[in-house]
């Protein structure tokens, strides 16, 4: 499925800011924060249309991903 400009806006945004809130919680760089949060299934799902997780707001998919790195 394609996506519109709006929808690649939104998803960069959503990991632009998740990224910023993983590097802060751990002290790290921003660039080692993003190397985190694409290890893991919830940056796949932000991608994927279908789930509606970009639709979401940034802090509620930084929770998300938060659970799934307990």
């Amino acid at each position: 499925m394609n996506r519109s400009k709006e929808q690649d806006f939104l998803i960069q945004n959503i990991i632009s800011q998740v990224v910023s809130y993983i590097a802060e919680d751990r002290n790290i760089s921003p660039e080692e924060a993003l190397k985190v949060f694409f290890s893991t299934e919830i940056s796949k799902k932000i991608e994927d249309l279908e789930t509606g997780y970009y639709l979401e707001s940034p802090s509620y998919i930084y929770e998300v991903w938060k659970k799934e790195n307990i």
